[in-house]
């Protein structure tokens, strides 16, 4: 008898840490009775084309594991072209990705959730450069500072990432760059610009803390803040206190596209969901209803935020625009 779901999951992430989660999220699901193929990925950007054929074979296709795993998934599944529905378990450092739908970092909840059998649409981005490097995303894209910071941690295999979030404030030079979105246009210094589709990355970190997913628009944060000022404003991020502020532009839009003012310039690096795509230029698209995905009925993310901060990440008052 076939199964329903697919688990897609990597064996040696964090190198083998997240054996333990997975031999407890396997024995969730067994104990909930869903019917589950296990697909292991065997090497960088597998579980694109894992996603692609389950999602092709029939199966709903859920990603165990990091961002890293979520984001390919989810790519996977939407350039199948099937209509697969999507789902996570949450067993990463950051969980920002399933967070945008909704799904709380808990494992046990996960999976009752995957039994609950309840899905939805949500909106998801898709970004281009102008060297045809394309991905579907559900949470942020950035480019700039915090690009840069995920292009060094890669290329090191993501060791002393602190040491390199100092590195880079350190030698990083803010550069003018030019945002066109629908009704808004930006010329000027910026450390970096993010558009949300969801609110968070980097581990809740909330730099787009009034994006939603079901609007089908971005919201844009264009930071043009001091290096020195940057970490603070960074660590104010994880308890949604960053906005409104002073430096930090905020805007809507639908398509967007970010290009280095000076063109001999060495360009700013985009990424997104935390999968980095190479150099500036680049095009965003929001698109509305995009995925279908396996999630909660409610936003037990945004609860979860609540009981532990007091308020809901998206509470702050009216937006800053220059």
């Amino acid at each position: 008898m076939k199964a329903d779901y697919a688990i897609i999951y990597n064996p040696i992430a964090k190198k083998g840490k997240t054996k333990k989660d997975l031999e407890f999220a396997f024995k969730c699901l067994d104990k909930l009775n869903i019917s589950y193929k296990l697909v292991e990925t065997e090497y960088d950007k597998h579980a694109i084309e894992l996603a692609q054929q389950m999602a092709k074979d029939g199966y709903r296709v859920i990603g165990a594991g990091g961002d890293g795993t979520a984001n390919q998934v989810l790519h996977g599944v939407v350039t199948s072209n099937t209509g697969a529905l999507c789902g996570f378990i949450p067993m990463g450092s950051g969980n920002d990705i399933p967070a945008a739908i909704g799904i709380k970092a808990d494992i046990k909840r996960a999976c009752e959730v995957i039994a609950e059998d309840y899905s939805s649409k949500s909106d998801i981005g898709y970004a281009k450069t102008d060297e045809g490097i394309d991905r579907y995303f559900l949470g942020i894209g950035s480019q700039g500072f915090d690009a840069e910071v995920a292009r060094r941690s890669n290329v090191k295999g993501g060791k002393n990432y602190n040491l390199i979030i100092f590195q880079c404030l350190f030698s990083f030079k803010s550069k003018e760059i030019i945002v066109k979105m629908d009704n808004d246009n930006y010329e000027n210094l910026a450390n970096l610009v993010a558009i949300g589709n969801g609110g968070a990355y980097g581990g809740g970190m909330y730099i787009c803390q009034r994006a939603k997913v079901d609007d089908g628009l971005f919201d844009i944060s264009i930071v043009d803040i001091s290096k020195l000022k940057l970490l603070i404003q960074f660590s104010k991020m994880y308890s949604g206190s960053l906005l409104p502020h002073p430096n930090v532009f905020e805007y809507q839009s639908r398509k967007v596209r970010i290009e280095m003012k000076n063109v001999d310039e060495e360009p700013y690096f985009c990424q997104v969901d935390g999968e980095v795509l190479g150099p500036l230029p680049v095009t965003y698209e929001a698109i509305k209803d995009g995925q279908e995905f396996i999630r909660p009925k409610g936003d037990e993310h945004a609860e979860a935020f609540k009981e532990k901060y007091g308020k809901y990440f998206y509470e702050c008052e009216e937006r800053r625009t220059r």
